[in-house]
């Protein structure tokens, strides 16, 4: 079977297209041939060697849905044939991968595939993000990126929880894209300083809770957005990690605020039992319309392309990859 292999630290010209055998399940795990394949920023950052350098050469990808082929030992609550989605390790860029069962979620008619295939990483991590921190319909939401995929998550679940977001995003295309996800209100912050306009649209009271998966040099803007009280959550490095002046400034401001780091992998190791839930909110608002996400199709063939395209900000929502 055909599968991606990152073969260095670097661009995009690292990931090769290659022929491996078909893995097979061990027990409790079931094998997916794969119909959509979704890429997420956290495969770009460990491309360029941002945070731990997997030994090499190493498979790529966490997110997949298609329809299961055949069953490991000790697997009887799924059947060949089965529509299913499901997120591992590394892997996911191939044609067929293999995921323990109990991870292997059966994707609901009215839910495409290239939609649940988007819901693993990008899905539950702004399903967490909210839940987690508790956002309710009084709650301002500052969201980077909100014409990405965890950014179009969030508008859609935040929707319909009532509650009021602020999407930063790049361009006046992505503005459209962000409005249409469901944000309240959209600052292109290339046009318009973050930090001033969220003080303007809260009315001078900064908001509550600020997810921020850009990190790096501009780490302190997203304290400075916060009201008193109010929560930063660190869910992704794009721009690198935060500096250690950023990390001082959170410690001086003086308005009782809160800092977490969101990692998706402990949260499924610790809250297993939750998962299939969290999933089924996410399909339900999909079903539902309340989920507005861009999806961009590419062949598995042009893994470097769709790299680039991510990487330079070219894309919205979510980009898939057919086998």
């Amino acid at each position: 079977m055909r599968t991606i292999r990152m073969t260095a630290v670097g661009g995009p010209e690292v990931l090769e297209l290659v022929e491996v055998a078909e893995p097979e399940p061990g027990y409790g795990e079931v094998r997916v041939a794969n119909e959509a394949i979704a890429i997420n920023f956290h495969e770009i950052n460990e491309r360029r060697g941002q945070g731990e350098t997997p030994e090499l050469p190493a498979l790529m990808g966490s997110d997949f849905a298609g329809r299961i082929d055949k069953l490991g030992p000790g697997v009887d609550h799924l059947r060949v044939g089965d529509r299913v989605v499901g997120i591992v390790p590394r892997g996911a860029y191939a044609e067929k991968t293999c995921t323990a069962g109990m991870l292997a979620i059966p994707i609901p008619a009215g839910v495409t595939t290239d939609q649940a295939a988007a819901c693993p990483v990008a899905g539950l991590t702004a399903h967490f993000l909210l839940h987690d921190n508790h956002v309710g319909p009084n709650t301002t939401v500052v969201a980077y990126a909100g014409a990405g995929s965890v950014g179009c998550f969030v508008g859609g679940l935040a929707r319909r929880i009532g509650c009021t977001t602020i999407a930063l995003v790049s361009t006046d295309a992505k503005a459209e894209v962000a409005r249409k996800a469901g944000h309240t209100h959209v600052v292109n912050y290339r046009a318009d300083d973050p930090v001033a306009a969220v003080g303007r649209l809260t009315g001078g009271r900064g908001a509550d809770l600020v997810l921020d998966s850009v990190g790096g040099p501009r780490f302190e803007q997203s304290f400075d957005m916060c009201g008193v009280d109010g929560t930063v959550v660190l869910f992704g490095h794009a721009a690198g990690d935060p500096s250690g002046e950023a990390m001082l400034s959170f410690l001086r401001k003086g308005r009782n605020l809160g800092l977490r780091h969101f990692f998706l992998g402990t949260t499924i190791g610790a809250r297993l039992a939750e998962i299939p839930q969290a999933y089924g909110s996410l399909f339900v608002a999909f079903a539902d319309g309340a989920i507005c996400l861009p999806i961009t199709r590419m062949p598995l063939a042009e893994v470097r392309v769709a790299h680039h395209r991510i990487e330079a900000q070219e894309t919205v929502g979510k980009v898939i990859l057919q086998p």
